[in-house]
């Protein structure tokens, strides 16, 4: 990268605006001189800030740089022109500062604003980058092929970064190499391989704890052989081991299967015997439970046809109520239809007495209607034609109102018209008016906010910015929230589990008390069944003579398999909390990492990671959001204010046009009312004076009279003649119905004596003497249904006793009842035996199904635990070499190994131009390993050796000039390595600030000729230093002069 141009405006001492052509001097050395404080440094700050952002030195940020010397109106910025690879970029870069605005206040103050900062970057073929300000800085670094931090390693060396390199401790040399060779990712290896070695010794200690947890859970069958003594020994001597002996464990495991499976058979056996004499007890209970049955059926149907014998003279007599109701069933059915026929010829008599009645009334009604006909036909003809000649009079004297009325009509219109033409002149003139105010209020308003454009697009700078930052600090508070939340879960669930982990121990070894206990007081519970000359069952002898007693204390069988489900339980507990610790551990290590990137995101955040300075900043920020966004709101609305007053102006241009057209129309039209308003005003006087009547209101008043009468007229005659015609109608129907109604009942007269006869001959053919004995034996429908249905019943339950009786007789032939409670007693005894010998089978298969189970899980422990182990050994002895842990060795790490590569390099390099300076006195170089020892951070150490006395000594014993071209030899060396391990990165140019003060004049000679060499044709170094000597050695010069009004620059060749 080769300098173009560099221009500064009100940056640093520079008041105004200040151009730097380095065109001037096409290659070589140059000086850029002048007194202390002139702005020497400024130059390499201002470099630095149009490519970076920030300063050389890194002490000050652009937001400072703000010229105390410039005017109010001079705008701060950094422009910075260079050639890189061949291709011209230039850089447009300024800070944020307050600056004069171009308004001033209502009061006639004068109006601050604060200036965005903002990075413009132009591309060879005169394109502008488009970016925001972090794509834009990205894309640079993308283009130079450095970033900051390595640019002021080996491009711009500041005041002080000379001896850095030279004098640091190995660990800050550290620092310094992993931000300019990129070493982040080799730590990042060894951190991974640590974890990982880390995770693996956890999963083996686990792996083992699990195996020693269910070793403790094996069980031990109990046999009559006493070898369960001898295999509980070796069991707890072989579990008892702190690495499990895996083919010991196996084989003394297989034992106690084996013997606890032969138990287990021959307890089933006896089992399935006793299964079976239960069952010969069970058909036994059944065939004397259905026997005894039977003798109960048997008194029951006996005790029952007894009880039916006894209703046998009521079934007699309900049989013979039933006979006689059905043959009186019989008569009531003639009498029926004679009542029916009595009471029809009844009705047809009365109907046909009302007939008569209103026949009569019918005639009297006809004739009066008939004298009314005659005079209402008399009355219509003397009147109607006198009515109908008024009438005619009237209608054509309303003719003649509805001619005046209408020019009556016509004037108001006219009148109206006048008036309405005369308003809308009045406001015409009222809009014009108000829209000629309205127009210079606009005017006056944008002349107000002729600069709201430029003042809104600073303010949605200033509000992506704030908005931005907010959002990554309360990414990281909610990040850190829930990191805590997580470590607080971590706390809980790992005092939790340590909690479950006692409660296990507790109840395995309450469990194992008991069942010791309980082993024990076995003999105790033999002894009770010992007889004085039978054989022990254990030991064959006849004799005991010190029989073991029964403990008080000794727990029962029960007891011991609630203690061993209680610890069950208790493990089952202890092992979920454990993986829900494991889990929440997890987490919080993930969210550790989480937090610790967003930090290192977060440009200016604090170091100390107090949540509390977190918590003002975002305070502050959000103080600051909500002003800019509410100061970008008005503003916004002033802007859509402005631009509709523009279309607002427009509008009232056209509408001031509008109404002058407007008024011309309405004047016109309020000269030709006014004259046709008059000429019709005449007329109308003439034909008012000619009507007969007052009003038409009168006329017609008079006209609906005569009307009205002639209708009443007709309606009258229309009445008579209708209600007589109705009468008429009426007698005929009347007359009609007469004649029906009594054929019909002559008729009906002769059916009933023919029904009567009927039901006499029926009652006395049914043997009833006469109506009274009939009627007595009368049943109503439903009693008779209820007597038929009691004697089918009846007949039907006799017969079914009579069939059961003699069944039930033929199966108890011969047979007796049996002793019932005798054989449940017999089955109780033989259903507890079976339940005892079940148990104690039940116990033996849980005990060897578990052992079976630890067995399979034992299996498949040490199956893992010997793959974890193969891991372990592989990744730990790459955790320890890669970390620098590997015991008797020096404690060189991964990242520092890969940096001392670079850093023997740069030696290398630094020792081709120190040799020239120094005369071949003395050398540099790295520390061999050997001599390192044990110490921590080490590997990086610097040494320098005398060539002419053959000795080795620490570089911080270099006097200050020794110094000075030692750190000048490694800055170039280190230039020199950078460009080589950097690709394509190429550099022209190179600025050097001070040092040369301490060097005597040969050495200061040696420095400018190696620097000399290093400037060749293609390559340009400037050294920036007030030393008097070097403007003497050097052709090439850059003057800076500070006076009160700034700094000012000029060259001299």
């Amino acid at each position: 990268m080769r300098p173009v141009k560099l221009i500064m405006s009100a940056f640093g001492s520079y008041a105004g605006r200040t151009e730097i052509d380095f065109t001037e001097i096409p290659n070589g050395l140059f000086l850029i001189t002048g007194d202390t404080g002139a702005g020497k440094t400024t130059i390499f700050d201002a470099i630095t800030y149009a490519l970076y952002d920030r300063t050389s030195g890194g002490t000050r940020d652009g937001n400072m740089m703000r010229s105390q010397y410039a005017d109010e109106g001079t705008d701060t910025y950094v422009e910075y022109t260079f050639i890189y690879q061949k291709k011209q970029y230039k850089i447009l870069r300024n800070p944020e500062y307050m600056r004069l605005g171009k308004r001033k206040y209502a009061d006639g103050s004068l109006r601050y604003v604060k200036e965005t900062p903002k990075v413009e970057l132009t591309l060879p073929d005169g394109s502008v980058f488009k970016g925001k300000k972090r794509e834009t800085d990205q894309k640079i670094v993308e283009i130079t092929g450095l970033d900051a931090d390595q640019f002021t390693q080996i491009s711009m060396i500041a005041q002080g970064e000379f001896l850095k390199l030279l004098l640091a401790e190995s660990k800050e040399r550290k620092k310094i190499f992993s931000r300019i060779f990129q070493t982040r990712f080799y730590y990042r290896i060894q951190e991974e391989l640590k974890k990982q070695a880390v995770q693996l010794y956890v999963k083996l200690e686990q792996n083992l704890q699990e195996m020693k947890l269910e070793m403790a859970r094996t069980e031990y069958p109990v046999c009559e052989n006493g070898k369960e003594t001898e295999l509980s020994r070796k069991w707890k001597e072989v579990s008892g081991q702190d690495i499990p002996d895996r083919d010991r464990i196996s084989e003394i495991l297989k034992e106690i299967i084996g013997q606890g499976s032969r138990l287990e058979k021959a307890c089933k056996k006896e089992a399935d015997g006793a299964q079976v004499l239960l069952e010969d007890k069970n058909r036994l209970l059944k065939e004397a439970e259905l026997l005894d049955q039977l003798f109960d059926s048997y008194g029951q149907v006996l005790s029952h046809l007894k009880e039916k014998t006894a209703e046998k003279a009521k079934y007699e007599l309900m049989k013979e109520q039933i006979q006689s109701g059905k043959s009186a069933e019989r008569v009531r059915t003639e009498e029926k239809r004679y009542l029916e026929e009595e009471k029809r010829l009844t009705e047809l008599k009365t109907q046909d007495h009302s007939l008569q009645k209103k026949l009569q009334e019918c005639r009297q009604l006809l004739q009066e209607l008939t004298e009314n006909q005659k005079e209402a036909v008399k009355e219509k003809t003397e009147k109607e034609i006198v009515l109908t000649e008024k009438k005619v009079r009237i209608q054509d004297a309303i003719l003649q109102y509805e001619s005046i009325n209408k020019k009556q009509e016509t004037l108001n219109k006219l009148a109206e018209e006048i008036k309405k033409y005369l308003n809308h002149a009045r406001i015409i003139k009222e809009k014009n008016e108000i829209l000629q105010n309205k127009n210079e209020e606009i005017i006056e308003f944008l002349k107000q906010h002729e600069d709201v454009d430029i003042c809104i697009n600073e303010c949605r700078n200033k509000k992506q910015q704030t908005e931005e930052k907010m959002r990554q600090y309360k990414e990281l508070d909610r990040q850190e929230n829930r990191k805590e939340q997580l470590k607080e879960d971590c706390e809980r669930a790992k005092k939790e589990a340590e909690c479950e982990q006692k409660n296990y121990e507790h109840a395995w070894a309450e469990y194992e008390m008991k069942y010791q206990k309980f082993l024990k007081e076995q003999a105790g519970i033999l002894a009770l069944t010992l007889e004085a000359g039978q054989p022990c069952p254990v030991c064959g002898s006849r004799e005991h003579p010190q029989i073991t007693l029964l403990s008080d204390e000794a727990p029962t069988q029960a007891e011991v398999e609630s203690a061993k489900e209680e610890r069950d339980r208790k493990e089952k507990t202890r092992d979920i909390k454990v993986a829900a610790f494991r889990e929440c551990l997890a987490g919080y290590q993930a969210a550790q990492e989480i937090c610790q990137t967003l930090q290192m995101n977060i440009k200016d955040a604090p170091e100390d990671g107090v949540k509390t300075n977190w918590k003002k900043i975002m305070q502050n920020l959000g103080q600051t959001f909500a002003e800019t966004e509410e100061q970008l709101k008005q503003l916004e609305q002033i802007s859509e204010k402005c631009k509709a007053l523009k279309k607002n102006q427009e509008q009232i241009a056209e509408q001031s046009v509008e109404l002058e057209r407007k008024e011309r129309e309405t004047d016109q039209c309020l000269t030709e009312s006014k004259l046709v308003y008059t000429k019709v005003q005449a007329e109308y006087q003439t034909a008012k004076e000619k009507l007969p009547y007052e009003t038409i209101e009168e006329a017609e008043k008079h006209l609906a009279q005569t009307v009205g009468a002639l209708e009443q007229l007709r309606k009258n005659y229309e009445t008579v003649t209708r209600r007589l015609t109705e009468i008429q109608n009426k007698e005929k129907e009347l007359e009609g119905r007469s004649k029906t109604v009594k054929a019909s009942a002559l008729q009906s007269q002769k059916e009933a004596e023919k029904k009567k006869l009927r039901y006499e001959q029926v009652m006395k053919a049914q043997g009833f003497a006469d109506e009274e004995s009939y009627h007595r034996k009368c049943m109503k429908e439903t009693e008779l249904e209820e007597a038929e249905r009691w004697t089918e019943a009846y007949q039907r339950e006799v017969q079914e006793l009579e069939a059961n009786r003699k069944l039930l007789e033929q199966q108890l032939k011969g047979k007796e009842k049996k002793d019932i409670a005798q054989i449940k007693q017999e089955m109780k005894e033989a259903s507890e035996v079976l339940e005892q010998i079940r148990r104690e089978y039940m116990r033996l298969h849980n005990i060897n199904e578990k052992n079976r189970e630890i067995r399979d899980n034992l299996r498949r422990n040490f199956e893992k635990n010997s793959g974890l182990q193969n891991q372990y050994e592989i990744i730990g002895n790459l955790s320890k070499t890669a970390n620098g842990n590997l015991s008797g060795s020096a404690k060189l790490d991964f990242e520092t190994y890969i940096q001392r590569q670079y850093f023997r390099q740069i030696i290398r390099a630094a020792n081709k131009r120190l040799i020239r300076m120094t005369s071949g006195e003395f050398i540099l170089q790295c520390r061999d390993v050997e001599k390192l020892g044990s110490q921590g951070q080490a590997g990086l150490e610097l040494d320098v050796y005398h060539m002419a006395t053959d000795t080795i000594r620490d570089v911080k014993t270099l006097s200050g000039g020794e110094s000075f071209m030692a750190a000048l030899s490694m800055a170039l060396g280190l230039s020199d390595i950078v460009q080589n391990t950097a690709g394509a990165i190429h550099l022209d140019t190179m600025f050097i600030d001070e040092g040369f003060g301490s060097l005597d004049d040969a050495s200061r000679d040696q420095a400018i000729r190696v620097l000399n060499d290093l400037a060749d044709k293609d390559r340009l170094v400037g050294i920036i230093s007030h030393v008097n000597e070097l403007k003497e050695q050097i052709d090439h010069k850059l003057v800076v002069k500070k006076t009160d009004k700034g700094s000012s620059v000029s060259w001299s060749v």
